[in-house]
């Protein structure tokens, strides 16, 4: 797809706004995969979709590509459009408005697609449309293209899947290489976009495949190729990313039977809509999946001509934050923790009534469930390093919610220190939103400075940091910040006043959270210009590094 105004640039790497496409004609050629029918199929044509408006409303124009290909019955064609003259519908007998055109988009189907079946495809099927040889010619055929380059210095950034799935990589790598960016990238892999599935009629839902028992592959084709082509155009700029994957389990697509789960029986799940679940860390399928999750995305970084670096991302038993019940219950957790011990899973209530209930089993099963999230951990570590065995591999650890004021269930059984010590991994990777947001930068500082170095041993070349994030206008209320006041540009303050005080430590890389923020807020590090400051858009800004309050009235 492209859009006519370029929302998913920093402003100084932007492409010019322009919503007329009057004197503009577009050549390219076009290539449908096997699994697609036809250019001139009479129910699964191809169209490039026109978004626009006239008058004030928003309209959509349906181009049908056959009509302007020089060989309609095949799946591979050039492509001529004059956008004077272009009309849509299936005989392009329909005129529109080309000069308030919002966005554009391809869309096309595979052969088995039925429109007017409610039933999904029992099998996924991969398909393509590839465009290649695209020139533009005319009187308004040239967008200027805003190109920023500053010098390189010593930040890294973070991107993920989920945000990204719909950019050519090139372009995030384009874009991070002008802003001066260099080494190591940290990349999540995502949780909504990379899962395999398919449709299980028996129980009318979505469902990621059990590779234990079929073999199959868990990432889906789409999300191979794109992170093989993005680990590619990486090592191509001297670059190297490490791949995090999380515990995380997609809700539409989830084995429920995978899921950690509370006390009653209900799901361990996030807040967002649709909410995610959480991997059982005893359920010997789920397991086996998530193994092979992590396998598959070290293939990709292999196939792209890089180093394996990977991210255990956020390793942790859930507790569903409205009741404060642990989800440590499902009945694969409880039926393994009897087979170790002989003993039955206690009622431990709440995070906070748990740390009140002592003596067996209840001593015996929190020791465990903390035992099982270090082992798995370093199962997971072993599962890379037998394919790979240069892989380096390191545990991502959010501190706030292990060291918090109050000691609870969930910051003793999350925090297993001896599974996580040096040498047990290659590195350790931190993060400490929950400080930054509260404007406490002395307690960010020791998630790098004294916790892993001091308490799980690691050398602070062996320690990365990840600083951040602002949180977009949808979420802003969750940290107390009013959505419609200058909130971002404070908490960015407090961004670079973080990363400044961890300088001196030697640290192995500060990385900022993330690529999206960025482009948004255009974020600029120039260390020629602004040695000791940072840009947002033009604007110069100091950083922040102690607990100054953030300004009261930018809160709700």
């Amino acid at each position: 797809s492209w859009d006519s105004y370029d929302t998913k640039d920093h402003k100084l790497l932007a492409y010019e706004t322009k919503y007329s496409y009057a004197g503009v004609v577009w050549d390219f050629d076009i290539e449908l995969s096997a699994s697609m029918p036809v250019l001139n199929n009479p129910s699964l044509t191809p169209t490039l979709t026109v978004y626009y408006h006239d008058n004030g409303v928003d309209k959509i124009a349906y181009i049908v590509l056959f009509n302007y290909a020089n060989n309609p019955s095949s799946r591979t064609a050039h492509i001529h459009i004059n956008w004077d003259t272009v009309k849509a519908g299936f005989s392009a007998t329909d005129s529109f408005p080309v000069t308030n055109i919002q966005r554009i988009s391809f869309s096309g189907f595979t052969s088995h697609y039925n429109g007017q079946s409610a039933t999904p495809l029992s099998q996924p099927e991969d398909g393509y449309i590839r465009i290649t040889n695209s020139v533009v010619t005319g009187t308004n055929a040239k967008l200027n293209l805003s190109r920023v380059v500053v010098p390189q210095h010593n930040y890294g950034i973070c991107t993920s899947y989920d945000d990204h799935y719909d950019l050519n990589p090139q372009r995030l790598v384009n874009n991070m290489v002008a802003l001066g960016y260099q080494g190591l990238v940290n990349h999540y892999c995502g949780m909504s976009h990379y899962p395999e599935m398919t449709w299980k009629s028996d129980i009318n839902k979505w469902q990621i495949p059990d590779t234990l028992v079929t073999g199959e592959a868990v990432v889906n084709a789409c999300t191979r190729k794109w992170h093989e082509k993005y680990a590619q155009a990486l090592h191509n700029a001297n670059m190297q990313p490490i791949f995090g994957v999380s515990f995380e389990m997609y809700s539409l697509g989830a084995n429920e039977f995978w899921a950690q789960r509370d006390w009653n029986s209900n799901l361990g799940k996030t807040g967002y809509q649709p909410p995610s679940y959480f991997f059982s860390l005893s359920d010997q399928n789920a397991l086996a999946y998530l193994h092979k999750v992590f396998i598959e995305f070290a293939d990709t970084m292999v196939a792209g001509g890089c180093n394996v670096n990977i991210q255990i991302g956020e390793p942790w038993w859930w507790y569903n934050t409205d009741t404060n019940l642990p989800c440590v219950y499902d009945y694969p957790t409880k039926l393994a923790f009897n087979a170790d011990t002989g003993l039955y899973a206690p009622d431990l209530g709440t995070i906070y009534e748990a740390m009140n209930k002592t003596g067996t089993p209840y001593d015996e099963f929190k020791t465990w469930l903390r035992n099982k999230l270090g082992q798995t951990c370093q199962n997971i570590r072993a599962a890379i390093k037998a394919k790979y065995a240069n892989a380096q591999v390191c545990p991502l650890i959010f501190f706030p919610s292990i060291r918090s004021p109050i000691q609870t269930l969930a910051t003793y059984i999350n925090y297993p220190s001896q599974h996580y010590s040096y040498p047990n991994f290659d590195y350790i990777m931190t993060e400490a939103y929950d400080w930054l947001l509260e404007a406490k930068l002395d307690l960010a500082h020791q998630a790098v400075s004294q916790i892993p170095t001091q308490d799980l041993g690691y050398p602070a070349n062996k320690v990365a940091y990840l600083s951040g994030f602002v949180p977009d206008a949808s979420i802003a209320y969750i940290y107390g910040f009013d959505k419609n006041k200058p909130y971002r540009t404070p908490i960015w303050q407090r961004i670079f006043g973080d990363m400044k005080n961890n300088v001196s430590l030697g640290l192995m890389k500060q990385f900022i959270w993330a690529y999206p923020q960025v482009m948004f807020d255009s974020i600029t590090i120039d260390t020629t210009q602004a040695p000791n400051g940072f840009f947002v858009e033009n604007t110069l800004y100091s950083p922040i590094s102690d607990n100054t309050p953030y300004p009261p009235d930018i809160y709700l």
